[in-house]
């Protein structure tokens, strides 16, 4: 659609909100409705919907087929819109709300400059175009203001946000902004999963048998950790490079250190045993600013018994809790991770959005002092409990960005409220086929 042609559109759209039509399609045009003594059109409402359409295009970038298939969907909705906007421009006359000719002149003017209609010749040749006339346009320009000030007279007062409403509302969207996710200081008690030697055999010579295929042709490391993985439905990334710094590095639970320390470019590592599993590495190249290595998991296949003796240590230890034990001396006492459990089971402050999604739904909820019931993976149960918590505060802007969201969807309550009421005294008559089914279009 050319730009001179968007104007023209932009123009009609105006004259028909306001129930004005160009003389040639009062003619011609087929009525569709009535509303109160006023009608509606089928090219009133055809116009509405290429105008839709046109959006679609020009903000949601749909191609033009994709725009009118969409817009064609919402041909009733548009119909009620265009119903609800000559009964509020009814309304407005009614109540002979004024709006000064200086209004109107700006209005014009600044309506010539955003679309570039640089002479009154020009701007009077685009309207001719369609049939229409300067006056009929500046009657319609001030019918849309008297229309505007009805509804913002009525509506406005209405909008009030409380901060109560904003605090609500980010609450509820806290999901949406990830810079303002709780910060939460953590403690937890891990009950591990402890394999028997009937597992540790199995886990074994499943890594003993992978060594044997690393040590005869090391190119093959990723491809024996992705099928290991797979097989265990283990993370599909198994095998690949990692690539990290030496203080990088430290971030890694010490066995892994341990066993990195040691290696050189091209080694690979003995069978190491944690908790989950057994680990064998492969360093490809080391520099005192760079190590790169590949790493896979033989997880232990517990059995049910091991599973159920873990179920039991936990549950005892939350009934230690609910009898009021000290969360730090439990961990100390009991916990099977090994790195936090002289520390008291001090798990470090994480942001929520940073936690594994299990950890995060286990510790959103809790306040400052409480734990949770244990969590079960694939290698243990945890406990957490929440030490402390942080909410970052919203900046000024982030605020009004909060309070424009919500006045809007108080608008649309508001707005959809007090036509509502004037639908209901008002008499509509819509013709059966005004809005054609999707069956009728197909025959």
């Amino acid at each position: 659609m050319k730009p001179k042609t968007v104007v023209i559109v932009l123009l009609i759209v105006l004259l028909i909100y306001s129930g004005v039509t160009p003389t040639i399609a009062k003619i011609f045009d087929e009525i569709i409705a009535y509303v109160n003594d006023d009608v509606i059109t089928k090219r009133q409402l055809d116009t509405l919907v290429k105008q839709y359409a046109f959006e679609l295009q020009q903000i949601h970038r749909y191609t033009e087929t994709e725009a009118l298939k969409e817009a064609e969907k919402e041909r009733a909705q548009t119909l009620d819109r265009l119903i609800r906007q000559k009964l509020l421009v009814e309304a407005a006359l009614t109540l002979k709300i004024q709006v000064p000719d200086a209004e109107i002149e700006e209005y014009i003017q600044n309506f010539k400059t955003k679309y570039q209609i640089a002479t009154d010749d020009e701007f009077k040749r685009l309207l001719n175009q369609d049939g229409l006339t300067v006056i009929a346009f500046r009657e319609q320009i001030q019918r849309n203001l008297m229309t505007e000030k009805l509804v913002m007279g009525r509506i406005l007062p209405r909008l009030q946000v409380r901060d109560s409403d904003i605090q609500k509302f980010f609450e509820e969207n806290r999901d949406q902004l990830p810079t303002k996710a709780d910060r939460v200081s953590l403690r937890h008690i891990f009950i591990a999963f402890k394999p028997t030697e009937v597992d540790r055999k199995i886990a074994s010579d499943e890594v003993t048998q992978a060594l044997k295929e690393i040590q005869s042709d090391k190119t093959q490391f990723e491809g024996i950790a992705r099928r290991i993985a797979s097989k265990h439905n283990l993370n599909a990334e198994a095998g690949s490079l990692v690539e990290t710094t030496p203080s990088e590095i430290l971030s890694l639970p010490d066995a892994f250190l341990t066993v990195l320390a040691k290696l050189k470019a091209g080694e690979v590592s003995e069978a190491t045993e944690t908790s989950d599993g057994i680990h064998v590495f492969i360093v490809e190249t080391r520099t005192d600013e760079k190590i790169s290595f590949r790493h896979l998991t033989v997880p232990f296949l517990f059995s049910e018994e091991t599973l159920q003796a873990a179920r039991e240590r936990a549950t005892e230890i939350t009934q230690k809790l609910e009898a009021g034990e000290n969360f730090i001396a439990i961990a100390k006492e009991h916990s099977d991770d090994m790195e936090t459990r002289e520390k008291g089971g001090d798990f470090g402050v994480h942001t929520l959005t940073e936690l594994n999604p299990k950890i995060r739904e286990a510790v959103q909820s809790l306040e400052v002092g409480k734990y949770s019931k244990p969590l079960e993976t694939e290698v243990g149960l945890y406990i957490y409990k929440v030490d402390d918590r942080k909410t970052p505060e919203l900046t000024q802007q982030e605020k009004q960005q909060i309070i424009g969201i919500l006045r809007q969807q108080l608008f649309e309550k508001e707005y959809a409220a007090y036509t509502d009421s004037l639908l209901e005294n008002a008499y509509i008559k819509i013709k059966q086929d005004a809005v054609p089914t999707p069956d009728a279009k197909d025959k």
